[in-house]
């Protein structure tokens, strides 16, 4: 009986001329989205390389300086471009990927590409994920809207409940029948969509990463057809179903983003960039809030330094370049104690917008599930913090480095001491290792919890509403 089921849904589905020009269309901006999407990351990334191995040349072949001039003077680092970029591009066109690592400052990222966009770019981007995410269920809601309405409009829910059907029979059908139909319509992009992946992968974890994503927006699939089915179970006539459906997407896809946004910027404060800023300079001129003053802990800081160098106590023993190398290594600790501080906080208070803002996917399945599939791409804000912690780890170890080099070799030439190329190829070499697939989700269990909280709640209602189903 499920069999001849299946069958007769599918033959249904094929006979109705609007789903499928719906669904062809959406396959065909899929296929759109893809190609634009692959050749933009595979340009991006070949320009990231070349910046670059141009950074890496320019501080190579610098010319000769003081190593604390050099600190000064600084490099540059870029994130790498996600190899599933091309699927979800999330925030990384906002927030830009390049660093500037110099001394006593921790660089912001720019190069934002958005900036470089026309207005009307700005407004919307298509990409694969905004097709499966806010289209697709749109095309799920026409093949399905009246699956039960249609029936009992046509008189042939009462010839099948007469025959025996059972109720959950029924459903199981109808949802096969659809998992059959949109599968067979989204196969070839998916098959696409792992190609390009293969193609793209750069770091590990990618396939682990991409599996994760299809399988995402199959649960995401699956919800909308449950939720759809749900609905012209529930209803008396299709008419009713589809603009109930239709409201259903507009608020999830539409009201609640927006109102989670600003619910969010409302509910948790951060400081602006130029607040942040002069509390760091503030931090810096004076020490810590409720802390020691600044020359008291560089003070501690160079007691330290001294002691470890073998010199406490017996400071007029040392030549200036040591002793000024160490003062600047004092200082720098110091700097980084009070980065470290405002810095911290002020990504908590980040962290507790994210949090609350993955809340409103209670409202939303379509916001659960780009929160995750942004998290799964390695494109959302939480990879552009890794990015930039990571590149100021480096930055303090490249410092440190340049000041030891001028405190061991200055000698009595101090600040007239001068390196070449040799000193620079002794500095560290930056290289970026992205969180694991696993790593990711952690940030993400409120949003990935919503997500199965609505395929499950999704798939209660509709057994619910089938179960109580009325045949006239």
């Amino acid at each position: 009986m499920l069999k001849a089921l299946v069958i007769k849904e599918l033959l249904e589905i094929r006979r109705d001329g609007r789903s499928w020009i719906l669904g062809v269309a959406v396959l065909g901006l899929l296929f759109v989205a893809l190609a634009f999407s692959f050749a933009e990351s595979r340009a991006l990334r070949a320009e990231l390389a070349h910046a670059t191995h141009q950074a890496e040349e320019d501080f190579l072949n610098q010319d000769d300086k003081n190593p604390h001039v050099a600190a000064h003077y600084g490099t540059y680092v870029f994130k790498p471009a996600s190899a599933l970029r091309f699927i979800n591009p999330g925030v990384d066109a906002f927030v830009g990927s390049a660093i500037k690592l110099e001394a006593h400052r921790r660089g912001a990222a720019s190069g934002a590409r958005a900036q470089d966009g026309t207005a009307l770019s700005r407004l919307g981007r298509l990409s694969v994920a905004a097709v499966v995410e806010l289209l697709l269920p749109l095309v799920i809601i026409g093949v399905g809207f009246s699956a039960f309405t249609g029936e009992r409009e046509r008189g042939t829910l009462r010839q099948l409940a007469s025959m025996g059907v059972m109720p959950r029979t029924l459903l199981l059908g109808k949802l096969l029948a659809q998992v059959v139909a949109i599968g067979a319509l989204l196969l070839p992009a998916g098959l696409a969509l792992i190609a390009a992946s293969i193609m793209l992968a750069s770091e590990r974890g990618s396939l682990t990463r991409l599996l994760l994503l299809l399988g995402l927006y199959a649960a995401h699939a699956l919800t909308w057809m449950l939720l759809t089915l749900w609905a012209s179970a529930r209803v008396r006539s299709s008419r009713s179903a589809l603009v109930l459906l239709l409201g259903l997407w507009v608020v999830s896809a539409l009201v609640v983003p927006r109102l989670g946004a600003s619910a969010t910027t409302a509910l948790v404060r951060t400081p602006s960039t130029a607040t942040l800023a002069a509390e760091v300079a503030e931090s810096l001129e004076r020490g810590l809030p409720g802390g020691e003053p600044k020359d008291d802990r560089v003070g501690a800081w160079s007691e330290q330094l001294l002691e470890r160098y073998g010199f406490a106590g017996a400071e007029t023993l040392m030549d200036a370049s040591l002793l000024s190398g160490i003062e600047l290594m004092a200082e720098a600790r110091f700097e980084n104690e009070v980065i470290d501080h405002h810095f911290g906080a002020f990504e908590a208070q980040v962290v507790r917008q994210e949090r609350v803002g993955q809340a409103f996917g209670v409202l939303s399945p379509i916001l659960s599930v780009r929160s995750v599939a942004m998290a799964l791409a390695g494109t959302d804000a939480a990879h552009h913090r890794h990015f930039s912690g990571r590149a100021e780890q480096h930055r303090r170890a490249l410092v440190e480095r340049l000041n030891h080099e001028f405190a061991e070799r200055g000698g009595e030439a101090g600040f007239d001491y001068r390196a070449g190329r040799e000193v620079w190829e002794t500095a560290p070499r930056f290289a970026y290792q992205p969180p694991s697939a696993r790593a990711a989700l952690r940030g993400q269990l409120i949003s990935a919890g919503l997500a199965l909280l609505w395929l499950v709640l999704s798939a209660w209602l509709a057994v619910r509403a089938t179960a109580r189903i009325q045949v006239v």
